[in-house]
């Protein structure tokens, strides 16, 4: 049974794409991406999963942000996927990302039993996944949840004013320095939904 359900408008929201699948059992589990309640084996191979669906969706200009299997309730497969020219995803996208990884995952049988599969857009307040992509937000807004607190913060929201190798500087907000944190201390991040962001994404889609 197929379900398309979009959240809310294309520019602030994500959309949501959600197929559901039964399948036969696969082959046995080993390393995990991103994982949520799953053990033993009922663990996906999930950067099996990655490695194998980041070149196909390239191929048709997509960009793979993120995937992520929960097992709250019924089991689903998420998979956050943008596109590369920067525009916002549209219905018709997902039903083109949602072909393009149903066929691979029945033609390698990755995930065993049944389970739904959700296409999902980062909307504007994406989550920043890596290097790259502070580098493309820099000078935006970003909340970003540390692993180790830094001079008493778990949690720093502020400019992002700089990239290396190893981590970013950003500016708190009501603060003029700036703090360095390493990629190895970030647990989460995400942009914050400002006015600048917004009128960048508004640009992207004219």
């Amino acid at each position: 049974m197929l379900e398309a359900s979009v959240l809310a408008g294309v520019y602030l929201h994500p959309l949501v794409w959600k197929v559901d699948f039964v399948w036969a059992v696969g082959p046995p589990f080993c390393s995990v991406l991103v994982l949520e309640g799953l053990v033993g084996r009922s663990i996906v191979q999930g950067e099996a999963i990655s490695e194998l669906l980041a070149p196909a969706l390239a191929a048709r200009r997509y960009s793979l942000v993120r995937t992520r299997l929960t097992a709250a309730g019924r089991r689903t497969l998420q998979v956050m996927v943008e596109r590369l020219d920067g525009r916002s995803m549209t219905v018709s996208d997902c039903t083109d990302v949602s072909g393009v990884i149903s066929a691979l995952l029945d033609s390698r049988e990755l995930i065993e039993g049944s389970y739904q599969l959700e296409i999902t857009s980062p909307g504007i307040d994406r989550p920043l996944m890596n290097a790259e992509d502070f580098k493309r937000y820099m000078g935006y807004a970003a909340s970003v949840t540390l692993n180790t607190a830094k001079e008493g913060q778990r949690k720093i929201q502020g400019l992002i004013v700089g990239v290396s190798d190893n981590g970013i500087e950003i500016e708190p907000e009501g603060k003029r320095e700036k703090l360095t944190v390493c990629f190895s201390n970030i647990g989460d991040a995400k942009l914050l939904l400002t006015d600048a962001l917004i009128k960048a994404a508004g640009d992207a889609n004219r």
